[in-house]
């Protein structure tokens, strides 16, 4: 017989022990912020958009920053943009495709 291993998702729909991280963008300033509370205090980081970007590549910037400083441990991220939710539960599944959008594609890779 054939045994298929079944890889432990990475996404979890319930919070896991570890640190949150709030994100945002914003449109008019073209900039995306991470916000999350260290020993009692509340930091920040903000990243700067590009040209293309648009709230919601601003939006999946804040997320991939945050995923890439804490890719050790156990990470909540809390995010008000529906559509970066939706990629963020689907990416582990997905084949990455051309899109037209070059700047969403980019973050993607």
């Amino acid at each position: 017989t054939r045994h298929r291993w079944l890889e432990r998702p990475l996404c979890s729909l319930k919070p896991v022990e570890g640190r949150t991280v709030f994100t945002d963008a914003g449109r008019r300033q073209k900039k995306a912020a991470c916000a999350w509370q260290q020993q009692g205090k509340w930091l920040h980081h903000v990243i700067k958009g590009e040209a293309g970007d648009t709230l919601q590549t601003l939006e999946l910037k804040a997320v991939c920053w945050a995923f890439q400083t804490w890719d050790r441990e156990p990470l909540n991220v809390v995010s008000d943009s529906l559509y970066v939710v939706g990629v963020v539960q689907r990416i582990e599944d997905a084949l990455i495709r051309q899109t037209k959008n070059q700047r969403l594609g980019e973050l993607f890779l």
